[in-house]
């Protein structure tokens, strides 16, 4: 099976803030919903026989509990009610959708490419993801954000854009931190001499064991020795996880329902119909249960 697999949240907050000015007559948000559904209807006309999955943050917390500062940075994305109803709007397509309960979707979705053959192309800003990249079989697909293009990261991208292999990325942003999940990484280093002790040593711990034998600055060995304690937090913090037991939930095609969410959201501009003809038209892939999946329709109670 071929699966292009959407970061939820990630394209979300984009299309929330790409049409923040979009509202309902009665002043409510209408930039996610349609947001979302414009960059959708467009990754599914480029990618038409992928099976499109749609993974969510649920109450992901264990990493704010092992470093307080993790995300501080970041806003509070408020818009409770359009995720919800986008939730239930694609519930109405030939979509799945992952969660995992108090996980975040990076782990999810590394979880979830272990059980698949055929090609994986993941749609997010999030570097963390890259780390996931096979040549072949995983490819990362950062999106257009402002003046910044596209970008397609198979192994030979990643190489180039970090001085590292998808393997080795953990260690280098381990070491290098990474601002936008407010996580300090090691002051005053150039980025390429942390790249090529972790090209070379793969593992922070085996960095520390043969840094004395490396040709750097005192003040660079200083500043990776003070950093120590951070950069093994950084790590666990940085390397996916790739066995949590998520729950897929598939929709089932249901153009009245999708109508009224887009009626709600005053969106007419696209079709319901059409977007969810356009998801019946796929090449219809057989599919094999894991341990780790869990398949249940949407419309069950809880």
């Amino acid at each position: 099976m071929n699966r292009f697999i959407i970061d939820g949240f990630n394209l979300a907050y984009r299309a929330h803030h790409a049409f923040i000015k979009f509202s309902t007559s009665s002043g409510l948000p209408s930039g996610v919903i349609y947001g979302f559904y414009s960059t959708l209807k467009s990754l599914k006309n480029r990618f038409p026989d992928f099976k499109f999955f749609v993974v969510w943050d649920n109450n992901a917390t264990q990493k704010k509990e092992m470093f307080a500062d993790y995300k501080a940075n970041r806003e509070v994305f408020r818009v409770n009610m359009p995720i919800q109803d986008l939730k239930d709007s694609l519930a109405c397509l030939n979509v799945s959708q992952v969660e995992c309960i108090g996980e975040e979707a990076d782990d999810v979705i590394a979880t979830l490419v272990q059980s698949n053959t055929g090609k994986d192309y993941i749609y997010s800003s999030d570097k963390d993801l890259q780390q996931l990249v096979k040549d072949g079989k995983v490819i990362v697909i950062s999106p257009k954000v402002g003046n910044i293009e596209e970008k397609f990261f198979d192994e030979e991208a990643v190489k180039k854009k970090w001085g590292v292999g998808p393997q080795d990325l953990p260690c280098f942003l381990a070491f290098r931190g990474d601002t936008s999940d407010n996580v300090p990484g090691v002051p005053r280093v150039p980025s390429d001499v942390l790249s090529s002790l972790s090209d070379r040593y793969k593992l922070p711990g085996e960095v520390y064991l043969k840094l004395a034998g490396e040709k750097l600055t005192d003040f660079q060995r200083k500043s990776i020795i003070d950093a120590e304690n951070q950069v093994r937090l950084n790590y666990t913090l940085i390397l996916l996880k790739k066995n949590v037991n998520f729950v897929l939930k598939n929709g089932e095609s249901n153009y009245i329902r999708l109508k009224a969410i887009f009626d709600k959201y005053e969106i007419k501009k696209l079709s319901p119909e059409n977007i969810v003809e356009l998801f019946d038209a796929e090449t219809v892939f057989l599919h094999r249960e894991s341990p780790s999946l869990k398949t249940i329709s949407m419309f069950e109670e809880d």
